[in-house]
């Protein structure tokens, strides 16, 4: 079996239509975006851009977790760098793909729900960028991760001077921007780049339980703690004491707070979703 693969793949309903760059998949709460080109590394290019922005209509009330996960060997190996050749008008193509990939991204993040992430083999350039969305980021161990715009002389997109720094902070950041040099899982791991790394024949099975769960869960709570933390990168400290004071309320006032209370004090498990 290979290691992006897993036999949850035939029990979930495929919603919208089977793209041949991405596939989005329904299991319960959980919306499943699959990277479907494993023949060319599930390189980026307008294609995949696009089919990525479908998938975000997807997002309705009811999905409580967001996978992303790649079939093959490798999770992305960043844009499809032969484009970036043969376009025309280059400057004009490569503004124009990088905003449409923001926005798909934007998108994403503004579903306000948890986002999980699995990575397999190599997360390169654009790559990297959209594994870095994941709120929970969980790498293969034989997975290895490359920021890869400098080595052809290009500049970061898809959020990676943003995400990046914050991760590991702005100095190895630098160092791993500037010098592209591979990191392996157990590195990434270690500096703070993943939230975890597992065994890669049990990566597919830990990303779907880790969605099962924050889907099954106070899904208001944890989109607004999300918000909560990226807020208090750019916070004061005594202004994020204050949008934590008014977040827990309105969290304690909402129908899942107060079920997560009488559940705690019931001695019970909380019913958050009907």
């Amino acid at each position: 079996m290979r290691p992006g693969t897993d036999v949850s793949d035939q029990e979930a309903d495929v919603v919208g239509e089977l793209g041949s760059r991405i596939r989005v998949e329904r299991e319960g709460r959980v919306l499943r975006i699959v990277l479907v080109r494993p023949e060319r590394g599930n390189a980026i290019d307008p294609e995949f851009i696009d089919e990525l922005r479908a998938a975000v209509p997807q997002l309705d009330g009811s999905v409580g977790c967001i996978a992303i996960v790649a079939e093959g060997e490798t999770f992305c190996v960043g844009g499809d760098v032969r484009l970036f050749a043969e376009a025309p008008e280059l400057r004009a193509s490569v503004h124009a793909w990088a905003t449409e990939f923001h926005q798909a991204e934007l998108a994403l993040m503004a579903s306000a729900v948890p986002i999980v992430v699995g990575v397999q083999g190599w997360a390169a350039g654009g790559g990297l960028s959209l594994a870095l969305l994941g709120d929970v980021l969980v790498l293969g161990r034989s997975a290895r991760v490359r920021a890869a715009y400098t080595a052809i002389g290009l500049t970061p997109d898809g959020g990676m001077s943003w995400t990046l720094p914050r991760a590991v902070g702005a100095s190895r950041a630098r160092d791993l921007i500037l010098t592209n040099r591979a990191v392996s899982a157990a590195e990434a791991e270690a500096m703070g780049l993943a939230s975890r790394v597992v065994d890669d024949h049990e990566l597919r099975a830990t990303v779907d339980s880790l969605a099962a769960e924050l889907a099954d869960g106070a899904t208001g709570a944890l989109g607004a703690a999300r918000d909560l933390v990226h807020g208090g990168l750019s916070r004061g400290f005594a202004e994020q004491l204050k949008e934590e004071a008014k977040s827990i309320a309105a969290q304690a006032a909402s129908a899942q707070g107060r079920e997560g209370v009488r559940a705690f004090i019931e001695r019970r498990a909380p019913r958050y979703h009907s």
